[in-house]
Parts: structure tokens; sequence; C-alpha cells
């Protein structure tokens, strides 16, 4: 009779404990679950999937390394943002975890040296950034989707590699001091921006896929594969590197501008400058540059040709020391033309026939570089100078070929005014 008791009392309190149990919100359940103790975290490593945001504080009290061993999905975004004091935590571990719906964002944690998520291959957008320790993060490479943007900045990271992401908005590598490799093999389109700045000089460029980006700007660069590029809606930048050889074989149009009404853009064209040890350039099929084509400051670069280029709508500009500069097939340029060479004896008389003929619409100099006129970057000024382009390429021949191109106005806008996100 007392075994029979005891039994029921046990059944009673282990249905209370369950029944309790279930009416218990979990923290797992929470739309923010806010980290900022070891006992906060301790209960979180008990989730596999969370409902909202993880939010990562500032604690005394954290081990050496932060572990998520259970978690697979997360509803909303894996967030470490700011602290108000260096987190004594130097490695961030979800092994099982699969998913992010929004973000990964994970800024300003100096001890950091290691983020482990080697089976992450779905989120939003990822920004590493203020991460001086970090030196492995391996989740970037095993995404295989994201919507947005891929931003790393301020790490010690010295490759960042991936070969499945197709698409990405932003792809911004900025002040990385040990980075010596970007790949990305699988990126086909980047809707915003490709842009490599402040990195360790020297780091080697691989975008084997990538066929149309809108910004394209890369700096310290030692080389750069781009075979499959067709269009630089907005710009096309080199600056300040050590590559030898660009070529961008397939590249057809550089700065192809919406109408106004869907973008405001900030594009600057095709600059290349400021690389001393560049010696061959190679642009087969390009064709029109929407505003300013400027090569300077290039002194191993001796040979300029472009051998299908037929319009620039702003201004040329080079500067060097060229034994040859080749434009054949060149039609109208809206601006000035203005050919700066040390290279004693150069002929400028084949250039100058592209004034004499009217080619050329602004003023022309050669061999004496003319600093090019600068640009208010107002509206009104860029609808005239669109509307000036139109009403004299209107005279020429080409008009034709030029609208026909895809029903984009050529137009030169002001600074950038709407950011993706």
């Amino acid at each position: 009779m007392i075994s029979k008791v005891l039994f029921l009392t046990a059944v009673g309190i282990s249905s209370l404990h369950s029944a309790q149990s279930q009416s218990t919100p979990s923290i797992c359940d929470n739309s923010t679950l806010l980290i900022d103790s070891r006992r906060v975290l301790t209960a979180a490593q008990e989730c596999t999937t969370v409902a909202g945001d993880i939010v990562i504080q500032y604690a005394s009290d954290y081990p050496a390394t932060m572990e998520f061993p259970n978690l697979e999905s997360v509803d909303g975004s894996f967030l470490s943002i700011n602290f108000d004091e260096d987190i004594r935590v130097t490695r961030l571990s979800a092994p099982k975890l699969t998913k992010v719906w929004a973000d990964v964002y994970i800024s300003r944690w100096v001890n950091l040296t290691t983020i482990n998520m080697p089976v992450l291959t779905s989120i939003n957008r990822v920004r590493l950034n203020h991460l001086p320790s970090l030196t492995s993060a391996n989740f970037l490479s095993t995404l295989e989707t994201i919507e947005n943007n891929y931003e790393v900045t301020n790490t010690s990271l010295k490759e960042i590699k991936n070969d499945k992401i197709p698409f990405a908005v932003f792809v911004e590598i900025f002040d990385n001091k040990e980075l010596e490799k970007l790949e990305l093999t699988a990126l086909t389109n980047a809707s915003y921006n490709i842009a490599l700045r402040r990195n360790k000089p020297g780091v080697e460029v691989s975008l084997p896929a990538l066929k149309e980006v809108f910004f394209f700007e890369f700096q310290r660069i030692s080389s750069l594969e781009i075979p499959e590029l067709e269009r630089a809606i907005g710009h096309f930048l080199v600056n300040d590197s050590t590559v030898e050889t660009l070529e961008a074989p397939k590249l057809r149009d550089v700065g192809i501008w919406y109408d106004p009404s869907s973008s405001i853009t900030n594009n600057r064209g095709l600059l290349i400058q400021n690389s001393g040890n560049l010696k061959s350039l190679s642009f087969p099929v390009l064709e029109a540059v929407q505003l300013d084509l400027l090569v300077r400051n290039n002194s191993e670069l001796e040979d300029i040709s472009f051998p299908m280029l037929k319009r620039v709508t702003g201004n040329v500009g080079l500067e060097g020391t060229f034994e040859s500069v080749r434009f054949p097939e060149l039609d109208r340029v809206g601006g000035v033309f203005s050919l700066g060479n040390d290279e004693a004896g150069f002929n400028c008389a084949d250039l100058q026939g592209f004034k004499n003929n009217g080619t050329i619409r602004g003023a022309f100099s050669c061999p004496q570089y003319q600093e090019l006129p600068a640009r208010s970057g107002s509206k009104a000024d860029s609808k005239k100078e669109i509307d000036d382009w139109l009403n004299w390429s209107s005279s020429g021949t080409s008009l034709e070929s030029f609208r026909s191109m895809n029903a984009f106005v050529f137009a030169i806008f002001a600074s950038m005014a709407i950011w993706l996100v």
C-alpha cells in the first residue's frame, strides 16, 4: 500500500513538473535572446532553434570559448555589435548552425580569434568588422546563399575564399592588415559593388565567374582575374596597386547608368592609376565608357590600346611615358582629351586628328597634360551634361548605336543617396 502511494506521488510530481515545463516559455522562444552573463549563456546553450535574435553583450564571467553546441537555426540575427569593455572570449563556436535568417553581425570584439560555424550555409548578410585578432572564420567559405552583404573589415584574416555564393549586393573587403588572397569563384553578379580598400598591399584577387557588377573598385592588389566580366554598370577603378597585367577580355561597357528616377549613383568611369608595376593593359572588346576614361601615374606602362572603344561620354585623361597610344575606332569624346607624355619625340598628330574631325567635343591637349575639368555633381548640371551630350552626339553617325544600348540613359549623378540595405 505504501509503495502504491509512493508511486502515485511520484507520478503526480512528474506530471506537475511536466505541466510547469510546458507552461514556462523557453529562453529560446524570446524575440531577443540577450546573452549578458554566463548564467544566460548556459541556458541558451540548450537551444536548437532561436525564434528571434541572439544578441551577445559584455560579461566578465564568460569562458574563453563561447559555444552553442546544439544551435541549428536562428530565425532572426546573430549579433554582437558593441562592447563597452573588451570581452575575454577568444573563440565563438556554433558547430551545428546551418541557417541564420537575418544577419551575422560581429563587431568590436577585439580579443576574438576564431569564429567556428563550419556548416553555416544560408544567411541574409554577413558583417565582420573591427575584429583585429580574428584569424579564422570558416563560415565565410561554407556559405551557399547570401541575400545582401558580404563585408569583412579590420580583421587579421589571411585568406577569404568561397566557391558557392553566386550573388551578393555588397562585397566590401576593407582594412584587413594580413589579407593576401580573395577568391570568390562562384560569384557571377554583385548588384551594388565589389570593393577592396586599404588592405595589406599585394592582395591576389580571383573572380573567375563574375559577369556583372555595379561599382568595381580595387586598391592595393597584385593580381586580378576577371575573365568573364562583361559590364561594370557604375564604374571600374584600379588604384594604388602592384598589378603587372590588367586584363578584362570580355568587358564591353563601363558606366551604363539607369534612369535617375530609379537610381542615383556615384559613377566615375574607367580609372586606372597610381600602379607603378603595371606593364600591360588589355580591354580588347571595350566599346563604351560613360563618364571619364583616366589612365595616369602608371610609370611602367608604355603602350595604351583600346581597339574597339567608340564612345567616351566624359573626358579622356592619359598621363605617363607612352611609346604608343591607339584608339582605332574612337568616334565620340563628350568632354576634353588630355594626354601628358614624357616620352621624347611622341607624335600627337594622330590624336590631333580626332579633334580636327570633330570626334572630340571639348579641348585637346598633347603632349602637355591639362587637368580635367571638375564637375559640380549637382543634378541640374548632370542633366545639362546629358542633354548636351545627346544633342551633340545626334549630329554624328553614332547616335543610333548610342540609343540602342538597352534603353539606358547615360547619366552623371551626385553622391550616392540610397543604400541597398
